[in-house]
C-alpha cells in the first residue's frame, strides 16, 4: 500500500488513542494542553484551592508523580511515515495491514493502538523528542 499520510506527526496517549498534526509545534501544544488539563482535574478533585496550598509549583511535581505512577505511560510523538514502515514490516495479514494503514493517512485520525494491539510494533520505533528545558529544575528534598 502505497498512500501518503495527511499528517506528519502522530501523538499517542497513554489511553493508546492517537492523534495527528502536520507540524511539531501543535503536536507539542496539544500534549501541553493535555497534561494541564489533567492537573487542573487531579487539582480541583483533591480539593486544592490554590497552588500556595502545597508549595507554589511543588503541587504540580507532586500531580504529575502521582498521574505518572497511575497512568504508567506518558504522552508520545512519533513520525506518522516510521510507523506505516513499521507495520509494512510487522504486520502478517494484508487485509489488516490495509485497514491500519488507511486509517493512519487520514486527516483526522480516529484510532486507538490497543484495538489493535499496536505497542508492541511502536516500541521498535523511535519517538521524537519534544521536551524542553524551561525555567529551573525543582529539585527534591
Amino acid at each position: 500500500m502505497d498512500k501518503e499520510p495527511y499528517n506528519e506527526y502522530l501523538v499517542v496517549m497513554p489511553t493508546g488513542n492517537c492523534k495527528g498534526f502536520n507540524d511539531i509545534e501543535g503536536a507539542k501544544a496539544y500534549i501541553n494542553m493535555y497534561y494541564e488539563l489533567r492537573l487542573d482535574d487531579v487539582f480541583h478533585k483533591d480539593g486544592y484551592n490554590d497552588a500556595t496550598e502545597i508549595g507554589g509549583d511543588e503541587y504540580r511535581y507532586n500531580v504529575f508523580t502521582q498521574l505518572g505512577a497511575e497512568e504508567g505511560a506518558k504522552c508520545e510523538i512519533y513520525k506518522t511515515v516510521s510507523f506505516i514502515e513499521e507495520i509494512n514490516k510487522e504486520l502478517v495479514f494484508e487485509d489488516e495491514k490495509e485497514e491500519i494503514i488507511s486509517k493512519l493517512c487520514e486527516a483526522k485520525i480516529n484510532f486507538n493502538i490497543y484495538d489493535y494491539s499496536l505497542d508492541t510494533v511502536l516500541a521498535n520505533i523511535q519517538e521524537v523528542e519534544y521536551l524542553e528545558d524551561y525555567g529551573t529544575k525543582i529539585s527534591r528534598m
